[in-house]
């Protein structure tokens, strides 16, 4: 196949979208796809498919095209970009055009490329006035389909009456060389000079307040802070309210944003690896939908404590794949921390479970998965299956209104879903 990626954002950067956009085109280049990626130009430099592949540390044959389009505003740029691409689609010389910006999504499907849509965010439930968009794209005839990565995100455009058949979960993966090489706990530890005669809890990812960081703080404190467990939280890219609070929490431990194979000596340093138990990230902030980290983790063979969570119950299972705990209650969660923490068996249980599922999980892996769904849905093009008529304009205007007074009296504007 022919397969045309889209992507908005100036590479290389260190977003998760970025990471699972290139992982995605370079795995489906290794099996044997022609693969372009159409992307902004960045003015004050110049940029290879060679520099995007290393800065990313994968393998792959992909031919990288910048079109004009940054600009300092990045919404700004996004909707230039969206345009750009549209209008450059006259030769219609691919099969697949596959993208993860609704705008550019528009633009393509107006001027007749066949289109697949990749995203985490279930948009019609967030953000309901958005819903007749939804629809009126991903109805088109020449709307190939959609893939998200939960659950959650699937039930939440099958609500709006797009058919089934359009929709598919396919789950994020890791690349098993960059696990590469394999650390014990203790060889781990050595190098980055952490304790051997405490517990370690380690996080990974963005160190912000949109993150539910303010809840792991509220657990460390109601740990001794000198036999306690140590919280390593990975990934600060400045001086905001995390790191500020944690410099008066002794047992918080703030190490700045790591390339992956440096990130990856702290997972293996950990007794636990630990998403924050809290429910802000999907239902406040609503930009974490099955973060990433989460098939690292698996990856990397260490216990995971998580919070209870409608998006990552499609891989963590409560003493199975990880340790879940109620979302937004800190004391409860610090509890069933250390009753972790004091059970090694437990640990290692769950542990070669992660281990074992994450062998299922790899991008190479995901990549074959995305071929069959890609064929299929080539195969059908032009037929356009039933949908379940469940929608009702009555309803959407209800729920908008709501999502528009809640918005306005209280500043959140990003709904939990139907």
């Amino acid at each position: 196949m022919r397969i045309l990626f889209t992507y908005e954002n100036l590479l290389p950067n260190d977003e998760a979208d970025s990471e699972q956009f290139i992982n995605t085109a370079a795995s489906l280049s290794r099996r044997g796809h022609d693969v372009e990626m159409i992307v902004p130009r960045d003015p004050s430099r110049s940029l290879t498919a060679r520099d995007v592949l290393e800065h990313y540390q994968v393998e792959g044959d992909i031919k990288l095209t910048q079109i004009k389009g940054a600009t300092q505003h990045l919404y700004l740029q996004h909707v230039v970009h969206a345009l750009s691409v549209g209008r450059g689609l006259a030769r219609n010389d691919f099969d697949i055009l596959y993208t993860r910006n609704l705008g550019t999504l528009s633009a393509a499907l107006l001027r007749g490329a066949p289109c697949i849509y990749e995203h985490f965010r279930p948009w019609g439930d967030q953000f309901p006035p958005m819903q007749p968009w939804l629809r009126a794209v991903m109805r088109a005839e020449n709307f190939l389909g959609a893939m998200f990565h939960s659950d959650l995100a699937r039930e939440s455009y099958e609500r709006l009456d797009i058919p089934k058949e359009r929709l598919a979960v396919v789950h994020n993966g890791f690349e098993p060389d960059r696990m590469e090489p394999r650390l014990s706990r203790e060889e781990a530890r050595r190098q980055l000079g952490l304790p051997l005669d405490r517990s370690v809890v380690t996080y990974t990812g963005r160190v912000n307040h949109k993150k539910g960081l303010d809840v792991v703080l509220d657990m460390a404190k109601r740990f001794d802070p000198e036999t306690g467990p140590i919280f390593v939280l990975v990934g600060s890219t400045g001086d905001g309210p995390i790191e500020r609070a944690a410099a008066e929490t002794p047992n918080v431990q703030i190490e700045p944003w790591q390339r992956f194979a440096d990130a990856a000596r702290f997972l293996y340093a950990a007794d636990a690896l630990l998403v924050p138990p809290s429910l802000d990230p999907l239902t406040r902030f609503g930009s974490t939908v099955l973060p990433i980290k989460t098939f690292i983790y698996l990856a990397a063979g260490r216990a995971i404590f998580a919070p209870r969570a409608p998006d990552t119950k499609d891989l963590l299972r409560h003493d199975d794949t990880a340790w879940l705990v109620t979302p937004d209650a800190p004391a409860e969660a610090a509890e069933q921390l250390r009753v972790l923490l004091a059970d090694e068996a437990t640990r290692d249980r769950l542990a070669a479970n992660c281990l074992a599922l994450s062998q299922t999980l790899t991008w190479d892996a995901r990549a074959e998965t995305i071929e069959r769904y890609l064929e299929a849905r080539l195969a059908a093009r032009g037929r356009f299956p039933s949908a379940g008529g469940a929608w009702r304009a009555r309803e959407w205007l209800k729920e908008t209104t709501d999502w528009a007074r809640r918005g306005l009296t209280s500043g959140k504007w990003v709904a939990t879903g139907a």
